[in-house]
């Protein structure tokens, strides 16, 4: 079994074909085309093999490596993005299972082959507790759509759901005895979320005085709705935040995902456990909830700077 240097461009064309045939798009396999290129240039004049047969695990390490360190093409002096890497390493190892699983190699070399991992961005935005309470109070509640500003941004706050879950809200998920609603998140995943006793007060006084004005005899069964009776978008719910931070003057880019990051950040701390908090925020992995331990350890090494007494000699 070999894969020899003359047979490259052949195997690549061979690969790229039974993509092709599975439904992969024009520009999927465009994009995989030149990542495999990029690799058997790689093979041919770096690791200067004549037979892929003669790659192994650690080879294809040294790979990654030289991705990391030399592995740029535009700006010499900007390596690859760790998006680019991982897409370029994700063509090989495909490459090499088509190899293996039509009889060219005896084995997989890449098949234990690790992706570069994206560091865990600490969220921005945090506001403080009365940047919160300054942008709830910022609509006009003696309006229809103020009464609906304010429901919105509460239950954001409280609930830390997010836009399409918050935007896709039917009537039917909000329990008022209970003062829990039902929301849909990702997946198709249903949740049950406590709403809290001041959210569910403005959610309800929503429903009653403002939401009947807005239906326009043509309900959808959507909680929140547009001044026109429509569903609420995408776009109009950031735009209705920022509006909000603007006017109460909270600094930085405000929006419904800060808030969702805000809630579960004070939710942290006052104590509240990691797995509650993942629970609230429907998050499939603890891994993705304890980024949040992070921001507060973050907190944490401010106050010790301040504070510390070895830190202010």
């Amino acid at each position: 079994m070999s894969a020899p240097k003359a047979m490259w461009p052949l195997l690549k064309a061979r690969y790229l074909e039974r993509l092709r045939v599975q439904g992969y798009s024009r520009r999927t396999l465009q994009s995989l085309e030149a990542h495999v290129r990029f690799f058997l240039e790689y093979a041919g004049t770096e690791a200067k093999v004549e037979d892929l047969s003669e790659l192994g695990r650690e080879a294809l390490c040294a790979y990654q490596t030289w991705l990391f360190f030399s592995g740029y093409r535009r700006k010499p002096e900007r390596p690859l993005s760790l998006a680019t890497q991982a897409g370029r390493l994700s063509a090989v190892r495909g490459f090499f299972r088509f190899l293996y699983k039509d009889g060219y190699l005896a084995s997989d070399p890449s098949a234990s082959l690790e992706r570069p991992r994206r560091p865990k961005r600490l969220p921005r935005s945090i506001l403080t507790q009365r940047h919160v309470l300054d942008l709830l109070k910022a609509p006009d509640s003696g309006t229809l759509l103020g009464v609906r500003d304010r429901a919105i941004l509460e239950l954001l706050y409280a609930t830390g759901i997010r836009n399409e879950e918050l935007r896709t809200l039917r009537l039917v998920d909000v329990d008022r005895e209970r003062g829990q609603v039902r929301v849909t998140g990702k997946g198709k995943k249903d949740r049950v979320v406590p709403v809290g006793r001041i959210a569910l007060n403005w959610l309800m006084q929503y429903l009653e005085a403002a939401r009947p004005v807005l239906i326009e005899g043509r309900d959808t069964g959507v909680v929140f709705l547009s001044k026109h009776g429509r569903s609420l978008t995408t776009g109009n719910l950031i735009a209705l935040v920022a509006k909000y931070a603007k006017k109460a003057a909270v600094p930085g880019r405000v929006t419904p995902h800060a808030l969702r990051h805000t809630c579960a950040t004070h939710l942290l701390h006052e104590g509240a456990d990691i797995r509650s908090i993942q629970e609230l925020l429907g998050h499939a992995s603890l891994a993705t909830t304890q980024i949040y331990t992070h921001v507060d350890i973050t907190d944490l090494k401010r106050v010790h700077r301040t504070y510390h007494p070895r830190e202010r000699a």
